[in-house]
């Protein structure tokens, strides 16, 4: 046994001299000869910086790109979609030929336009709202400071916008559907702060059917219209109206009339003007060639007619409500229209599967939230129900 430890030692000793032959700096001092090494081949390290550099965040890091969609307003011309450019035609009837009349008074209201310079929401200035002075309490004395009274309510609030009930479309234009539900009861409104005019595009000033000016003021000073159901040139159909060829979402005209002028000469891929924001949080399903769906649950939200040069989504992206997804323009591949927002909502429902439901009292509520303010409710008038004999409209949304 002690000659075969002998052994052993001998042959350790043997090993460690043939490893040294072979490289002397593995077995002995390897840090130190390969730190003397590096350091003499490597540049000297840089000052500190500064200010402190986020690691994940490359220095000459830029804001993200907006996402283009490469198929958008695919059959436009480079300059994008056209205008509608027609005389105005008067033998189609318009709605507020009138002022609008308060259902409780009977009084015409009289609704100034909104000014570019009132502020983001027109509840934020006298824009949109009526000139006659607010209520004040019965029996107030001409103190110019009266003592609020403890046991009455506080007063209602000038309303910031006008509506039309669910379903009083414009004149001859359709037979709107009359159900009043509220499909989206917690959505936002689609539109960021602007104030917003949902409304036909094409019985209005500047569409298809009544001609005239897309930036006509009086677009701007009309109240609320329901156009779901809106007789069109189309073959789509719905459980909620009673006939087929309809309009299947609510247009939304967005801003005033100087904004209106400003977007219409601005290059179609420059228009950022007015901001659109998902309305719940979801998903971006789908990005078509002029369309936008954000699907959230058993909802989908389809955005038509945005700027899709400058989309700030992509289809898998997930958003949050109230996150810009796009700017209201009018691309629609190329067909004419005006600058607007065409919204809808798209329900998996117990009775008709998914179908497109009418957002109009959806909308109304969303609004309601975003002013802070109900609204004020307007007479429907003399406002005639009926299928259009001007023609089907604008084969569009």
């Amino acid at each position: 046994m002690r000659q075969s430890g002998i052994k052993a030692g001998l042959a350790a000793i043997a090993a460690a001299f043939t490893l040294s032959a072979c490289d002397a700096s593995i077995l002995l001092w390897p840090w130190v000869e390969r730190e003397e090494t590096e350091t003499a081949e490597r540049p000297p390290p840089p000052p500190p910086p500064l200010e402190p550099i986020d690691p994940l965040v490359p220095v000459d890091a830029e804001p993200p790109p907006l996402t283009p969609n490469p198929n958008a307003n695919s059959g436009a011309p480079e300059d994008g979609t056209p205008f509608i450019d027609a005389p105005e035609n008067p033998l189609v009837p318009i709605s507020d030929a009138n002022p609008p009349v308060d259902p409780n008074t009977g009084q015409p209201v009289v609704i100034p336009p909104p000014s570019e310079n009132s502020g983001p929401n027109p509840g934020e200035a006298d824009a949109g709202a009526p000139t006659t002075p607010a209520p004040t309490t019965p029996g107030s004395g001409p103190s110019p400071d009266p003592a609020p009274d403890p046991g009455s309510p506080p007063p209602a609030p000038r309303p910031s916008f006008f509506f039309h009930t669910a379903g009083s479309l414009e004149p001859s234009s359709g037979t709107g559907a009359t159900d009043q539900m509220v499909f989206a009861p917690d959505m936002a409104f689609p539109i960021k702060d602007a104030p917003s005019f949902p409304q036909s595009q094409v019985y209005r000033f500047g569409g298809g059917v009544k001609g005239g000016d897309q930036c006509d003021p009086r677009n701007f000073t009309a109240p609320w219209r329901d156009n779901y159901c809106e007789k069109r040139g189309t073959s789509s159909t719905t459980p909620w109206c009673p006939v087929g060829g309809v309009h299947l979402g609510q247009d939304i005209r967005v801003g005033t009339p100087e904004g209106c002028n400003a977007e219409r000469r601005t290059k179609a891929a420059d228009r950022q003007r007015y901001a659109v924001v998902a309305v719940e949080d979801g998903v971006i399903s789908n990005v078509g060639s002029y369309s936008v769906n954000v699907r959230s649950g058993g909802r989908i939200y389809r955005y038509l007619h945005l700027n899709m040069a400058k989309l700030s989504v992509k289809t898998g992206d997930t958003v949050k409500k109230g996150d810009v997804i796009g700017y209201v323009s009018n691309d629609f591949g190329g067909t004419p229209t005006t600058l607007h927002l065409h919204f809808e909502i798209k329900m998996n429902t117990a009775e008709h599967g998914w179908a497109y439901v009418p957002p109009y009292s959806s909308l109304l509520a969303a609004y309601q939230r975003r002013e802070s303010n109900p609204g004020a409710l307007v007479a429907d008038g003399d406002t005639q129900i009926g299928v259009a004999s001007t023609g089907g409209g604008q084969d569009g949304r």
